[in-house]
């Protein structure tokens, strides 16, 4: 298969040389998805004169940081008078498009002599055909849901609503446009809903295409409400800051998702008073980095990532935090986006945040800092086992996202396996006009701590 060439629309810098009473006739120009592997484009044409090239471009309503489009030359294209062709556009090499994605293209074919024709555009909705889905709309949300009673997704938009009010309110971003939410009954049909998602996903946010996947049961609903404005603020937030300089760290992300939720969960706060009490804190500097795989320290960063933000919303004001996503979205660095804004770097914030919160000041180092460990795969990892407070406790708690690497069992209140919900792997590719972008697919956590994304 050849590779995807992209390029931006240029204009044609010479007529095309026609011959006379010829005319390409287009035949069949269709498209097939097969949700959610793949589409397959169609093409049938003839002409007096040959037909020596056909082109396909292509593209999605995704958002995007510049204006292109996808082109390929169809590997199974033969030269003719009356030529067939086709093409595939296989999810599976470049990332899950989420429900109700619009996939436009168009053909572009030459024959011998000089004689062009482009078709005109058509689209193609993708859809999930395995459930009869309902709807329920408010404001700029689209919620659809298959399991469940009408009163249980009223719950799920109503939260939805709020937490759109809560990030307006402390971030000062104000959404514009609609956001599509799919509410899976289980974590395994919404798994099967997209390519690549870890057994412990329960979630996907796809900011690009402001689009939301979550797997929440009808009696999970306050958790579900959690999950809802978690996500909700993934796609705000990535809207928001959108740029081909993407600069915002994971506290930031994860810190904002986590106060639009509300209070901090008993669970995380337990992790974060005993770090303060035993001076065990990570710095401002390694949670600029990919969160650790240990499920201890990830579930600290995420606690720790609702204080920052809480901290930075609350002393200064949501004034200042939509001017520190403004210099994300530019592509700012860390220390120079809070330089301009809160006239601290890293450093600054991290000894401002610890005297806010009654934490031992530390001596930094900068750069000298140890860096935390990476992980390949996913950006923001996932939480192993179920939920242990630092201290000894003789009822474990559950977390709702469960590590690859863990034996432990991740249950929930009812005994059942729970998962997270937030995921970023760079594997979720999608073309938003031509780009191939990766949606933001964030983990998440839910009734004990367990994690976000």
């Amino acid at each position: 298969m050849k590779a995807l060439l992209f390029v931006t629309f240029a204009t044609a810098l010479s007529l095309p040389i026609r011959i006379p009473h010829a005319q390409i006739e287009v035949t069949r120009n269709e498209a097939s998805a097969r949700f959610p592997e793949a589409i397959t484009f169609y093409l049938a044409a003839s002409s007096p004169a040959a037909i020596e090239s056909v082109e396909l471009e292509f593209g999605t309503d995704a958002r995007a940081c510049g204006d292109s489009i996808a082109r390929i030359v169809p590997e199974a294209f033969a030269p003719g008078t009356s030529i067939t062709t086709e093409w595939t556009w296989d999810f599976r090499r470049t990332g899950a498009l989420p429900p109700g994605t619009a996939v436009w293209w168009r053909w572009k074919l030459h024959a011998a002599g000089g004689e062009e024709q482009t078709t005109p555009d058509q689209s193609l909705l993708i859809e999930d055909t395995q459930h009869t889905w309902r709807e329920t709309t408010a404001g700029p949300l689209h919620l659809h849901w298959y399991m469940g009673s009408t009163s249980f997704a009223q719950t799920l938009i109503d939260a939805g609503q709020t937490a759109l009010g809560t990030i307006h309110q402390a971030m000062g971003v104000e959404y514009e446009g609609d956001i599509r939410l799919y509410i899976y009954g289980d974590p395994a049909e919404m798994q099967s809903a997209t390519l690549f998602a870890p057994d412990w996903s329960g979630g996907l946010a796809f900011p690009e295409h402001s689009a939301v996947l979550i797997a929440i049961g009808p009696s999970e609903l306050e958790w579900g409400q959690r999950a809802v404005a978690h996500e909700l603020t993934h796609v705000v937030i990535g809207h928001y800051t959108l740029s081909c300089l993407d600069s915002t760290p994971p506290w930031a992300a994860e810190g904002l998702a986590m106060y639009t939720e509300g209070d901090l969960e008993d669970g995380f706060a337990v992790y974060l008073d005993e770090a303060i009490r035993q001076g065990s804190l990570l710095s401002v500097r390694s949670l600029s980095q990919i969160f650790s795989n240990d499920p201890d320290l990830a579930n600290l960063a995420y606690a720790e990532s609702y204080s920052l933000i809480a901290f930075l919303v609350e002393e200064f004001g949501p004034e200042k935090m939509v001017r520190l996503l403004d210099e994300f979205r530019q592509g700012a660095p860390e220390d120079l986006a809070l330089q301009r804004v809160y006239s601290f770097d890293r450093d600054g914030l991290e000894a401002a945040w610890r005297q806010h919160i009654g934490a031992p000041s530390i001596l930094l180092s900068g750069t000298a800092q140890a860096k935390p460990t990476r992980t390949p795969y996913p950006t923001f990892i996932p939480l192993g086992g179920a939920y242990l407070p630092p201290a000894a406790s003789a009822s474990p708690r559950p977390s709702l996202t469960a590590a690859p690497t863990s034996t432990a069992e991740n249950l929930s209140s009812s005994g059942q396996a729970r998962p997270g919900l937030c995921v970023t792997p760079a594997a979720f590719g999608a073309v938003g006009l031509g780009i191939l972008l990766a949606p933001v697919a964030r983990r998440r956590a839910g009734s004990s701590p367990g994690r976000r994304g």
